[in-house]
């Protein structure tokens, strides 16, 4: 029952009506007999600041915070950890003594949920499409996990650029992706590709690995990424176990449990 001890959980970004992370922590909250309560707050960068310090006025006990955001929230943190430094991406706040401390679980989440779906990628060549707070995240993870070369790719080729010397890896220019595809073992897509139902593929697909592995970090739609590993039956996944992962390392940070992942697991089929 809701009331005045309950404490507030949310997640922020933009959009986040698709958000399965409503269900998944409130499924984890009644579990666990804690009297916490998660929504979903969208809203755009012109209010951004303006919610975010409401937070803590309104007492909210944590948040996750998603796109566009990732990046933009750090300025508004009063602490955060090593990581956060190294990745330049917040994905999870957790509120004591009214200080807000910025974490990141998302390269947790990725490289525990390839670990569950046995997957090696020691010595392997990645193409990451995408610059944005997700992109880091995953190209931290990347790079603890040893593979051999990983490449970056963008839009605007200057975030890539950007990104791939913060991370010490390589960058290609859309246009030139297509070259560098036969040569690729996992493709991963943090970009936003697919959110919108005219979205199609950012770069021309020629010649690719009959064992290339698709990883989208996109859960709840159809995306082109999807479409074309399916079409070309590609082994592929969707960042729902990466989602239900990092979500069980925030749940962690903000309760000091962690919860029972396995009943989540697979909530959502595109089969």
């Amino acid at each position: 029952m809701v009331n005045a001890d309950t404490k507030l959980f949310a997640i922020l970004g933009c959009p986040v009506k698709h958000s399965f992370s409503p269900q998944l922590y409130n499924e984890w909250f009644r579990k666990e007999s804690l009297n916490c309560i998660y929504f979903a707050i969208e809203l755009n960068i012109k209010s951004f600041k303006k919610v975010f310090n409401c937070m803590r006025f309104l007492g909210f006990s944590g948040f996750n915070i998603t796109l566009p955001y990732k990046a933009e929230v750090i300025k508004y943190l009063d602490i955060v950890d090593n990581v956060v430094k190294k990745i330049g991406s917040v994905n999870t706040v957790c509120v004591k003594n009214n200080k807000f401390y910025g974490y990141n679980t998302d390269w947790m989440g990725f490289i525990n949920d390839l670990s569950d779906k046995n997957i090696n990628l020691k010595n392997k060549n990645i193409l990451v499409v995408g610059a944005g707070g997700a992109a880091r995240s995953i190209l931290y993870a990347l790079k603890k996990l040893k593979t051999d070369k990983i490449y970056i790719t963008n839009r605007t080729i200057k975030n890539a650029e950007k990104l791939s010397k913060v991370f010490n890896v390589g960058s290609i220019s859309l246009q030139k992706a297509r070259d560098l595809l036969p040569s690729i073992d996992m493709l991963i897509n943090c970009s936003s590709c697919g959110m919108d139902l005219q979205d199609v593929l950012p770069f021309d697909v020629g010649k690719f690995k009959c064992k290339l592995i698709v990883y989208d970090l996109i859960y709840n739609k159809l995306t082109p990424f999807i479409k074309f590993a399916k079409a070309n039956k590609l082994k592929v996944f969707t960042g729902e176990g990466m989602l239900i992962r990092q979500g069980a390392c925030n749940f962690e940070i903000w309760t000091g449990i962690y919860p029972d992942v396995e009943k989540f697991k697979k909530f959502r089929s595109f089969d």
